[in-house]
């Protein structure tokens, strides 16, 4: 089994190489990250590698105890930095074994794989995302372990997913069948990501994402 730590260093440098295609234009297109352009959302890749965890739980202190709060606060302050020296920053991190407190390791990945085609997609790029890494992906957006900051939790409780790229399933239900990028960013709360998955379940998630 790939070794989850290499799977997010070959991501990295996968979005990395994204952005560096980038025109100075496109990189102040809003990306599928509510709220921040292609621009904030570099920036905010770049975190793990410049906060420590000691100044991040301050700043989480300081907002009331909002990561949501911190990370666009963060995003926003480095957005203005020149492409290039974030674009270092995430290639010389690519290896960096940082994860979040209290999340596992695939929570990075789940990270950098979903941010990556926030980048890609309104760009009109594609950034590639092997089968074993989205499998890896998707069975941390249904575990019990994914935070409410990259899911709702039981968003797919009780309903049957199954992708179309693979013999990947998981859960008992109604069905919900889509590509490995349609779960994905359905689980990851993009409404984009309902374009590509379709039975009976779709309106059971759509429903608890409506519902707050």
């Amino acid at each position: 089994m790939t070794d989850t730590f290499a799977m997010i260093a070959t991501q990295r440098r996968a979005v990395a190489d994204v952005l560096e295609s980038l025109s100075a234009e496109e990189w102040r297109t809003p990306s599928l990250c509510d709220q921040w352009r292609v621009q904030e959302l570099a920036a905010h890749l770049t975190m793990p590698f410049r906060v420590s965890n000691a100044k991040f739980f301050l700043g989480a202190l300081a907002a009331g105890g909002s990561i949501a709060k911190v990370m666009d606060k963060y995003a926003k302050a480095h957005s203005g930095e020149a492409p290039e020296r974030l674009i270092a920053f995430l290639r010389d991190g690519a290896e960096s074994r940082f994860v979040p407190p209290t999340f596992p390791v695939a929570a990075s990945l789940n990270e950098i794989v979903v941010h990556g085609f926030d980048v890609a997609l309104p760009t009109g790029r594609h950034v590639e995302v092997p089968d074993d890494v989205a499998r890896r992906v998707l069975e941390y957006l249904v575990s019990t372990r994914a935070g409410t900051v990259h899911t709702k939790r039981r968003l797919a409780h009780g309903v049957h997913l199954v992708s179309t790229d693979s013999d990947w399933t998981w859960g008992a239900g109604p069905e919900v069948r889509g590509t490995n990028f349609g779960l994905i960013m359905t689980l990851a709360r993009r409404p984009l990501g309902f374009d590509h998955v379709s039975g009976e379940g779709v309106e059971v998630i759509r429903r608890r994402l409506t519902q707050g």
